[in-house]
């Protein structure tokens, strides 16, 4: 039933002068590759306090803003096919640099116009969305991106 079933998870996009932050991911999925933070979402908490977890485990601290949306993620590689929910929100930096955890070896800040080559398609989707004007919009380009 595990790998029948999504796993519900949620990603933060943090936003600091004009740049958002980025980690590279040491574990699967998306191994060597560029991430947004995020994680999975635990037995009785709220996605927000998901987001704010998951960002003080790498000794951050952010103003959650919005929900930018909700993405469908298939990890087509993965021997079960893992299928993920994944709530993408949308954060102002308040305090804190980021320090490497299990999942993150290392971070950048990097302008969302300058999206690294090597980062994984479904987080692109989410800075995609996150920059748009309206949510019905964000929810047009992260359908189109599908």
């Amino acid at each position: 039933m595990l790998w029948s079933m999504p796993i519900p998870c949620v990603d933060v996009i943090v936003k600091r002068d004009g740049k958002i932050l980025i980690g590279f991911r040491k574990i699967e999925p998306y191994r060597n590759c560029w991430a947004l933070p995020g994680g999975r979402i635990l037995k009785d908490e709220r996605p927000e306090d998901t987001a704010r977890r998951n960002l003080r485990e790498i000794e951050v601290s952010a103003d959650i803003r919005r929900l930018v949306g909700v993405f469908p993620v298939r990890f087509a590689n993965h021997p079960q096919k893992r299928h993920d929910i994944t709530l993408c929100y949308d954060s102002n930096w308040r305090s804190g640099e980021p320090k490497p955890n299990n999942e993150l070896a290392t971070f950048k800040w990097i302008s969302p116009s300058n999206i690294p080559i090597r980062m994984g398609g479904n987080y692109k989707k989410m800075i995609q969305a996150a920059y748009c004007a309206s949510p019905q919009t964000a929810y047009r380009a992260a359908e189109m991106n599908r």
